[in-house]
């Protein structure tokens, strides 16, 4: 892997479009949200492919000044899910696909980073209320937060040579589990950080390492705890995840759609059984974990989320919030719930 040139940029400003094309690696992290004044953002470019042959990136936030080690936070963002409806003649991402503006690509990744970190000018995905709250509330805590980017549309779900999509449809590998699995390696193993390429300037406490799922990036979290070859994790959060994918193929009528990019994902020979890969079922779950979803969310059918919470309420170190609230993602729009997660996850 190897590093960007880095620059240092003052002043708080939100990101546009282009934004994926500034040279720069190392900038503030100025939301409204963040009361210490030495966080900063740095931009990590990988050699893992993207479906357009851009590398993919991850990002890192800490805080600059701070000289003790801290606990990781590795943050897997929401929106990972796309794939082609039918292709064109101009490669295998021609075509029309299941966004209107395409998610297979280094560009879209990094725009969904951004807007998670709540410096986004337009948001990719309205429904949600990405104000950047959560990545706040973990800095002001002193944290390091490392976000990989998905540009693989394929739920933090597949790995080249362990999980694989469906390539001789697609014409492409997908590699979101890949890179989230790499991206803890990187934050909890100085030794393979370093024959990478990467400079970690910020210490890390690498008995405290915590997940962070938010949207889809909840099925992300579900991968990196049953990957075996993870550390033990401290501490997770859950929000909004379509933890049970058995409510999208229970009903063919209504979601044939995202039937199909299931399909692609996980191999239609395993929809049957999709359902067991969840939260509910038989998963060694870190030392403590928030569970955030609501039964008013339009995004997602109730049933995507209410088994695990049901499952979830009253187990030893979990914590289940139905918020009840209409929205998507609610604790990077909702400062106070943001804390009662960080102050959670982090006693």
């Amino acid at each position: 892997m190897t590093l960007l040139f880095a620059t240092l940029l003052t002043g708080c400003f939100k990101l546009g479009a282009d934004m994926a094309e500034l040279d720069t690696t190392l900038i503030p992290f100025d939301n409204p949200h963040v009361d210490v004044d030495d966080a900063v953002i740095q931009t990590v470019e990988t050699d893992l492919l993207c479906p357009d042959g851009s590398p993919s990136r991850f990002h890192m936030v800490y805080r600059e000044e701070n000289t003790e080690p801290a606990p990781a936070v590795i943050v897997l963002h929401s929106g990972a899910f796309d794939f082609v409806l039918k292709h064109g003649n101009d490669g295998p991402l021609s075509g029309p696909h299941y966004h209107a503006e395409p998610r297979l690509t280094a560009d879209f990744s990094v725009s969904k980073v951004w807007e998670t970190l709540g410096m986004q000018v337009n948001d990719l995905d309205p429904a949600e209320e990405n104000d950047g709250t959560l990545p706040a509330a973990l800095a002001n805590r002193n944290t390091v937060q490392f976000f990989p980017g998905n540009c693989w549309g394929d739920l933090w779900h597949n790995e080249e040579g362990v999980q694989f999509n469906d390539v001789e449809e697609e014409g492409f590998e997908r590699n979101g589990r890949a890179l989230a699995a790499w991206t803890v390696r990187v934050a909890t193993d100085p030794e393979f950080a370093a024959a990478q390429g990467i400079e970690i300037d910020a210490p890390v406490d690498q008995e405290s390492v915590h997940l962070v799922g938010l949207g889809s990036g909840g099925r992300g979290v579900l991968e990196l705890l049953l990957h075996p070859d993870m550390p033990q994790f401290s501490g997770a959060l859950v929000d909004s995840s379509p933890d049970n994918l058995a409510a999208y193929t229970s009903k063919p009528t209504d979601f044939r759609d995202e039937i199909s990019g299931l399909e692609r994902i996980f191999g239609t020979e395993n929809l049957a059984t999709i359902g067991d890969q969840s939260l509910a079922s038989d998963v060694e779950l870190p030392q403590r974990l928030f569970y955030v979803w609501s039964s008013s969310n339009p995004q997602l059918p109730s049933d995507a989320m209410e088994p695990a919470a049901n499952a979830l309420q009253g187990q030893i170190g979990v914590r289940v919030e139905n918020t009840r609230a209409v929205g998507h993602v609610h604790s990077n729009s909702d400062m106070t719930l943001a804390n009662e997660v960080v102050d959670f996850l982090m006693e």
